[in-house]
């Protein structure tokens, strides 16, 4: 599993590795991977955790080295806020690099042997951004925009394999994640240059208790069948569709939310 140094990727990681499976954890910081060797420890846990940043080409290539992968879990990701008017393209070209471009790479290290092997399942971590978006979140929302169209094209190349793939979308939890993305805005954002008003940026949705979408992420990992898309809280299911058939009678300059 990639970025689980924190948030639902170091929950879900552990919580697989309670249940009883071999879960090699991908973090990017060498602080991460003391802290999380000592929190398996503390819980009784066996968990391998290795320094694995998929921006790197070196790590990468150790990363394919590594056997018999049954389940590739896809959760590593960053955002970067602020109006997509405005926002720097170099900040929108960093998230699209991370969440997109080398998410793809790493998958496509793995995948021949996966095929070979048969019955195996790819889980791309996406969100409920990748089918709306809301504003100051563009950036974010156009790479997992990207992603779903990763997941959903590969899903149907590798079915006849025998390799499933499946997304998760993620709404609005309390891991900090959503909070860190809002304050990006701070690292371009001149009011007297910009014209878009964005010294009172706040996320926009109320956030949820992390340990739903952690159950939600074990149960997706550990079926041998299951769905293809998984949004989590379900109340975000109903969400998602509206809006995106308001997208089909909104007129010029009407907000969707």
């Amino acid at each position: 599993m990639t970025g689980a140094g924190s948030g639902l990727g170091k929950g879900t990681a552990l919580r697989l590795a309670r249940n009883g499976h071999d879960v090699i954890a991908c973090v990017e910081l060498s602080s991460q991977v003391t802290a999380l060797r000592e929190e398996a420890k503390r819980n009784d846990v066996t968990l391998a955790v290795e320094q694995i940043n998929i921006l790197d080409p070196a790590d990468r290539a150790f990363a394919w080295t590594i056997e018999d992968v049954d389940v590739l879990y896809n959760n590593a990701g960053i955002a970067e806020a602020g109006a997509i008017s405005e926002i720097p393209l170099s900040f929108v070209r960093k998230v699209f690099e991370t969440n997109v471009f080398v998410n793809l790479e790493f998958t496509q290290g793995f995948i021949k042997n996966m095929v070979k092997r048969k019955k195996r399942k790819i889980i791309f971590v996406s969100s409920v951004a990748g089918f709306i978006g809301v504003p100051l979140t563009g950036a974010y929302a156009a790479s997992k925009h990207a992603l779903e169209a990763i997941a959903a094209v590969m899903s149907d190349e590798l079915a006849r394999f025998g390799v499933q793939v499946a997304t998760i979308n993620p709404g609005p939890f309390d891991t900090g994640f959503n909070g860190r993305m809002m304050e990006t805005i701070k690292k371009w954002y001149d009011p007297k240059v910009n014209f878009i008003d964005q010294t009172k940026a706040v996320f926009p949705f109320e956030q949820f208790d992390p340990q739903e979408m952690i159950d939600k992420m074990v149960e997706v990992a550990e079926k041998d069948e299951g769905v293809y898309r998984n949004i989590c809280p379900k109340e975000f299911i109903d969400l998602v569709k509206e809006m995106q058939m308001e997208a089909w009678i909104k007129t010029e300059n009407q907000p969707l939310l």
